[in-house]
């Protein structure tokens, strides 16, 4: 009989084992598996992602705006738009406008539109940035529901308080981002930013609830798809008269036109050179942030795929910049062809 009970409990123990390890295997195979180069480019993301709420901050700030043009910079960060920073309108953040807030203490959370609405009354306006991110420091990324990832940094606000005479002191923060995969490119947002304490960078991000008002707009996004019943523009007889007409006409040779050949051969030389330049410095600069990413990240990529798209914007300028002037001198050649 005791033999009996001792082999049913140790079944029952190897069943549940066995669940354990069904149930283990099942999440793993659930999990997403991220490649290095895919982390890379999250933690680079986030990375740009944090600069662009300093560049929000700083633009909120900037007193040369009006009210409407801060107000849809604001707005813009939040709901469906190509400025879009933060992953929906229900965003939590907890607020640091006023000056004696230096650490996480209950009350503290407040929505993003509120917060937003603070920093733009109670932050006093200048001429010049007074917001400033330093330490910006990159979190290895996590898989949960979801890639995330956390950014450390230290905020100093150089401005004054419309609120009161207390001064700001530098203080840290922590922001919690999300990453979603669309076609072959990563797309991250914010979803929190706190005060940086011991919980805080422990915590696994929790995507905030959007409101009513976001999902109506995140569904208008959807793009339009073309009806069969549409019809590719066919030109009219008359219509094809006309541009008939203006094309002989634009090509007759005259002293006029090879004046023109010749003022569009000196612009485009211009432009040609300017865009050389410009693609020289857009390299020093990527070439520039580069540094600072490999000296927060272990084993990273190379320059080009940290870059892109970035590098090959400044190749290609180089490239346009020389295409463009080479087709000078054309202009130059018609010209001359034109006045003999």
């Amino acid at each position: 009989m005791k033999t009996g009970m001792k082999n049913a409990t140790s079944f029952k123990w190897r069943a549940a084992l066995l669940l354990l390890v069904v149930a283990g295997a099942v999440s793993q195979a659930g999990a997403q598996v991220l490649t290095r180069r895919d982390a890379d480019e999250i933690r680079v993301l986030a990375r740009e992602r944090v600069k662009g709420l300093n560049d929000l901050l700083n633009a909120i700030a900037n007193e040369d705006l009006s009210n409407y043009e801060r107000r849809y910079l604001m707005m813009n960060s939040y709901m469906p738009s190509n400025d879009q920073i933060f992953v929906n309108d229900g965003v939590i953040v907890e607020d640091d406008v006023d000056p004696k807030h230096k650490g996480s203490a209950p009350g503290l959370d407040t929505p993003i539109e509120k917060y937003l609405s603070n920093f733009d009354l109670f932050y006093a306006k200048s001429e010049t940035n007074t917001i400033e991110f330093t330490n910006l420091v990159v979190s290895d990324v996590k898989v949960d529901k979801y890639p995330f990832v956390k950014v450390f940094y230290t905020q100093h606000f150089k401005g004054k308080s419309n609120k009161d005479n207390t001064p700001y002191t530098p203080i840290a923060r922590v922001a919690e981002l999300r990453a979603d995969k669309s076609g072959n490119d990563w797309i991250v947002f914010l979803t929190r930013i706190a005060f940086n304490s011991a919980e805080s960078a422990k915590s696994v991000p929790v995507t905030p609830k959007p409101s009513a008002t976001y999902d109506s707009l995140q569904r208008k996004k959807e793009p339009v798809v073309s009806k069969a019943t549409d019809r590719p523009p066919v030109a009219k007889a008359e219509d094809a008269k006309e541009g008939e007409r203006v094309f002989k006409e634009l090509n007759k040779p005259n002293a006029e036109a090879a004046a023109n050949a010749r003022k569009w051969g000196a612009i485009k030389l211009g432009a040609g050179v300017a865009a050389l330049a410009f693609g020289a410095v857009t390299y020093s600069m990527l070439n520039k942030d580069y540094k600072e990413y490999k000296k927060l990240i272990d084993n990273p990529e190379g320059l080009t795929s940290y870059a892109k798209p970035g590098i090959y914007v400044s190749v290609g300028a180089a490239a346009v910049g020389l295409g463009v002037s080479l087709t000078s001198l054309f202009d130059f050649k018609r010209a001359k062809q034109l006045s003999q």
